[in-house]
Order: C-alpha cells, then structure tokens, then sequence
C-alpha cells in the first residue's frame, strides 16, 4: 500500500490532482506551486537526466562481474524470477517475459556454457488459475532444450529476501562454491546484499541492463519509457533502504568483495 504512493507514475498524478483540486478550492497560490512542482518532475523525466540519475549507480555498482565465468569451478547458478508475465503467459499458452527477459536467457546460455553445474530457479509468483513464475520458467527451459532434471525449481519465496532464504534450501553441504547469481542489473544490489546475509557464496551475473551506466544530462525525449524505467529505480533503492534498515542487509547500498 505504501508503495502504491511512492511509485513515482502515481505520485506523479496524485500531486497533479492535489493542485488541481486546491485551485479549484481557491487556493490558487499553493495549488499552481504543486502544478509547478509536477511540470518540472515530468520535464526531467521526459528527457532523461531524473531516470538515468537514480538507474545508472544501481547498473554500474556490479558492472565489472557483466560476462565474467573466470572464477571456475562454481558450484550452480542462481536465476531470480521476474521476467515472467504470468497473465499473458496463461492466457496465451506460450512463453511471455517481460523486459527481463534476458535473466532467462542469460541463464539457458550459461546452462550451456557449464552443462554440468546445478541450477536453482527461485520464484513464487502462483496464483489460481494462473501459472506460477516456476511453472512458465519450466515450459521456457524445456522449449529451450534445457535438462530439467539438472534444475531446482524454489516456488515458496515472495521477495528478494526470501529468494534468499528459500534458496539455501536447495544447496546441497558439499556446494560450498561460488554460485552465479542472474538478475537484472539494476536489482543486482539487494540481491547480493540478501544473498550474503543468507550466507550464500555467490558471483555477480548482471543481465538486462536498461542505460549506458552512466548519468546523461538530457535525452531523446519519451516521457513514458522514462517513468517505467524511474518506477523499477526507485524501487529498488526504496527497498535498499528498508532492508538495511530491517536488517536484511548488512550495508544500505552492498558493493563488489575486492
């Protein structure tokens, strides 16, 4: 609920209709500084600076790992749903990702890559008469001629943190190795820092990267793809925030181990 308020497309037409509605009330001065306020959050975001300022930190904070397998032998791979669409999956009867798509993909190259490595899948995501993250994962990996017998499909997590959690369940004692980790780029932060908190023995696997990594002054303008992109940044360091605060991470913003 709280983040229904948050969201910066809501928040963005919430204040919008405060203004509107104190200058209809007459109090004209408060309400044009509201709308003023909403002008000026939407010009930043149509051309870019506001988006590519809150993205690009989160993307560029585990950059160095993009590609790298130097590390062999690991123990597994780790793929943290989110790039399902679960509606349109069920509705249509095929395989339909998201912008995320790339954590699937990624992870089919990387089973390749390594055909012998375990894989765990970790996502919730059922509800009735729909299917389930795992179950549209399965179809997509089976599609992709992947051995599934070689994939450990966790069902019981909600958030990043009980990925986590959910995860160490699936590891077997003597995989005591490092684990790549495949998420987006810009959720790589909170995952890491979930995943050290569960004492997992993970390597970075950023995919699905959405800026250059670096902060740009102005942009072709696109007012909606800067709020879609704007919403999925502030979430995260939202959640950044409340998981050090919770104590589900040990440090506000978790950085690379030298």
């Amino acid at each position: 609920m709280i983040w229904l308020f948050l969201q910066p497309s809501n928040l963005f037409l919430i204040l919008f209709l405060i203004g509107l509605i104190l200058i209809w009330k007459n109090h004209r001065k408060s309400g044009l500084s509201i709308l003023t306020a909403c002008a000026v959050f939407y010009s930043m975001v149509m051309f870019g600076p506001l988006t590519s300022w809150l993205m690009a930190p989160l993307e560029k904070r585990f950059s160095s790992h993009t590609n790298h397998v130097g590390n062999a032998p690991y123990s597994g791979i780790i793929i943290l749903a989110g790039a399902e669409r679960l509606k349109l999956s069920t509705k249509h009867n095929q395989v339909t990702l998201s912008g995320a798509a790339e954590r699937l993909i990624e992870a089919a190259k990387l089973a390749r890559q390594f055909p012998d490595l375990p894989i765990i899948y970790s996502g919730g995501g059922q509800s009735e008469n729909i299917l389930s993250e795992s179950q549209i994962a399965r179809k997509y990996f089976t599609e992709a001629g992947i051995d599934l017998s070689r994939i450990r499909f966790e069902d019981k997590s909600y958030n990043t943190y009980t990925n986590a959690l959910e995860t160490k369940k699936h590891i077997q004692r003597h995989e005591t190795g490092q684990w790549l980790l495949v998420t987006s780029a810009f959720h790589m932060p909170r995952a890491v820092g979930a995943y050290r908190s569960a004492q997992i023995n993970i390597q970075p696997y950023p995919v699905d990267y959405r800026t250059y990594l670096k902060a740009s002054l102005i942009n072709k303008p696109n007012a909606g793809q800067g709020l879609y992109q704007l919403d999925f940044a502030m979430h995260e360091w939202v959640g950044l925030l409340a998981y050090y605060i919770s104590g589900r991470n040990e440090a506000f913003f978790p950085a690379p181990k030298d």
